[in-house]
């Protein structure tokens, strides 16, 4: 479907957390904890693997597509790019266009936090193909986030309307709370938090939301391990400082019996999703129910298959990895121009779409110095019906 998507002119970007603030996992039968299986030793098939966005200016960290192909960008606002519309969907001639328009994407500091975006972080697009889009609500100019100003925005991808807007008060999301990422499964939306650590439950049936876990110290990272890029590229500030990056990755089984969560330096752990639904439980008890699956390298993006395989982009090495429910890695995808590879989606009709945002190269993450090499790209390529004999699945969107 994307192969013959003209190249893009403008703009792109998504992981807000990288860039020194606070920044899915999921497999039907991981099993339990333990050390991971060794990489498989079988060199990735040859996947062919097109542009489908190129911008000579803007970073992109999150994409999404419709049915139709129909193909969605986002675009945070991190240093050069306070300018950003912040969403861009891609005209049938290729060229970006801002999304839905108007104030939405004209964001200044006296705007209307009701109908402009912020920073956003990221986009989905579940079964009933409209669009999600992920605000953490951070300020640019002060990189602090703007009260009321954190929303998830769902939006008709066709006329652009706004579909509803989901808020929480501090209850949901307390001082420092910074939201990432979200996965829809039934009535049911999670969401995480990388900001403080936490995971956010909302029923859209019935509009309750809960929060979970909070700060727990499963769901938060530590200086222990440090975030690594391209050639053993470690990221810091100009002074030195790590960033920390909390409960970031999210994804759900098939079947919704296991919830899966990270951070961007793992470990890939799980649990009950029925144990993030049981009021009855105490987050000390929920806690007791989390198991580790497997160490992880440094990732920034994941998805999963309707065959619970889990993907995710491999920093370290520039690649697009499985992990496959018995816990065996295989590589599926490398390529030079991997840089920070960014949020995975899986299409409709099997491609693999890849925002490669350069996110090490950002001066918050390389020493204070400004190392990004446009034009800024996302990839596509197929996926292949098996890798070395391994079945992978459909694209793996609930609603």
């Amino acid at each position: 479907m994307f192969n013959n998507l003209p190249l893009l002119s403008h703009a792109l970007s998504r992981r807000s957390a990288l860039k020194g603030l606070a920044g899915g996992v999921a497999l039907g039968a991981l099993g339990a904890t333990g050390a991971s299986h060794a990489l498989a030793a079988e060199q990735p098939p040859h996947l062919p693997a097109t542009v489908v966005a190129s911008s000579p200016r803007f970073l992109c960290n999150a994409i999404a597509a419709t049915r139709n192909g129909t193909l969605f960008l986002g675009a945070p606002r991190w240093e050069t790019m306070d300018d950003t519309p912040g969403v861009f969907r891609v005209s049938a001639d290729g060229t970006l266009q801002p999304f839905p328009g108007g104030t939405w994407n004209q964001w200044t500091p006296s705007a209307d936090l009701a109908t402009a975006f912020l920073m956003v972080n990221g986009l989905h697009i579940f079964s009933d193909d409209t669009l999600w889009v992920v605000d953490q609500g951070i300020d640019p100019t002060t990189n602090a986030t703007v009260p009321d100003g954190q929303k998830l925005v769902q939006l008709d991808p066709q006329s652009g309307k706004v579909l509803q807007i989901l808020r929480w008060g501090k209850d949901i999301l307390p001082p420092g709370a910074t939201m990432n990422d979200l996965r829809i499964a039934g009535d049911l939306m999670f969401v995480t938090d990388s900001g403080l650590g936490g995971i956010i439950v909302h029923n859209m049936r019935t509009g309750n939301t809960v929060r979970r876990l909070s700060e727990h110290p499963l769901l938060r990272a530590t200086y222990a391990k440090p975030m690594i890029g391209r050639d053993g590229h470690i990221f810091r500030d100009k002074d030195g400082k790590r960033p920390l990056v909390h409960s970031d990755m999210l994804e759900i089984t098939t079947d919704r019996k296991w919830f899966y969560f990270s951070t961007p330096i793992g470990p890939l752990r799980r649990l009950p999703t029925s144990a993030l639904l049981d009021n009855s439980l105490t987050d000390a008890q929920r806690a007791e129910k989390i198991e580790t699956v497997t160490d992880m390298p440094t990732m920034m993006g994941t998805a999963i298959d309707t065959l619970d395989n889990f993907y995710f982009a491999d920093a370290e090495r520039g690649r697009i990895m499985v992990l496959t429910p018995e816990k065996k890695k295989l590589v599926l995808f490398e390529d030079p121009r991997l840089i920070d590879g960014d949020a995975l989606f899986i299409t409709a009709d099997r491609h693999m779409l890849v925002p490669i945002p350069q996110t090490e190269r950002l001066p918050p993450n390389n020493a204070g110095v400004n190392a990004l090499k446009p034009p800024f790209i996302s990839l596509s390529f197929p996926l292949p019906e098996s890798l070395h004999g391994h079945r992978l699945g459909n694209a793996a969107s609930s609603l």
